[in-house]
């Protein structure tokens, strides 16, 4: 909670004096708009507001009580939403204050951080918030993931049993992450491949398969509990749907297929219908 507490206040001191040095009419001038671009930022997307993994955490320490369950995924699902976008209006947009012209080629925390834009104490409150940030972001996947391998392991969360294991679950949570980071350039790679095939194929397609199978999967069999979420088969089928599509589209431009039917297929095809 005291995390969570310097998470907020170290946000709203961001929000607040960042705002007032971020130039929002070039953030939304038209020449900044780039709708062809969000299909390739689903990635980020998805891995920035990721929260699937602490589902089952969230439901066993609230009993199962429904109306508790949905008030905390709702509410704790919306504030991560609305602070990413006042988060990044405020970051672009002291970026266009500071050049116009830099937008892309250049880190923008890293700007801010300095001082250069908006002044020292809005780069010490966005370092505050980025240290902030990942630590709490850190305590919610390491219950995640270590319910995650008590499950596996067919373990019980507490007990003799659990402490006997209990360095062996650290480290099968910890080694994994940290053997990987030796590499300095594996963070950018991991963003867009881990949102676009890792993310996509967890939270997005194994889930709604999973509750499609034990839902409808056999018809002699009533449900035992009714659906939090409405319209039955619609929202199910329509999650896993969009996320293969993604992971197809996503395939298809790393193995360069796409620029390859731009590149020799595009031009062959608007020879005939010419």
């Amino acid at each position: 909670n005291v995390l969570v507490l310097g998470v907020v206040v170290s946000f709203l001191g961001i929000v607040g004096i960042g705002a007032s040095t971020a130039d929002f009419s070039a953030l939304l001038d038209p020449i900044h708009q780039h709708p062809e671009e969000v299909l390739n930022a689903f990635p980020i997307l998805f891995l920035s507001l990721v929260f699937q993994n602490i589902v089952p955490t969230v439901v066993n320490q609230l009993e199962g009580d429904r109306t508790k369950i949905t008030k905390a995924i709702v509410g704790g699902t919306s504030v991560p939403l609305l602070m990413f976008l006042a988060w990044n209006g405020v970051i672009l947009g002291n970026v266009l204050a500071h050049d116009p012209t830099s937008l892309g080629t250049i880190d923008p925390v890293a700007l801010l951080q300095s001082g250069t834009q908006g002044g020292p104490l809005l780069g010490t409150l966005i370092g505050a918030f980025s240290e902030l940030a990942l630590i709490t972001s850190l305590i919610g996947f390491v219950y995640g993931i270590l319910d995650a391998l008590t499950d596996v392991a067919k373990l019980p969360v507490k007990g003799p049993e659990f402490e006997k294991w209990k360095p062996a679950l650290f480290a099968g949570v910890f080694l994994p992450p940290l053997a990987l980071s030796t590499n300095p350039g594996i963070f950018y790679d991991a963003l867009e491949y881990g949102g676009a095939f890792g993310v996509s194929t967890l939270f997005l397609v194994l889930p709604p398969l999973m509750v499609w199978k034990a839902r409808y999967g056999d018809d002699t069999t009533p449900l035992t509990t009714t659906p939090m979420v409405p319209f039955g088969k619609i929202p199910l089928g329509s999650m896993y749907k969009a996320a293969g599509t993604l992971i197809i589209e996503q395939g298809c431009e790393k193995l360069g297929l796409i620029d390859f039917a731009q590149t020799h297929i595009a031009p062959i095809l608007s020879h005939f219908t010419s």
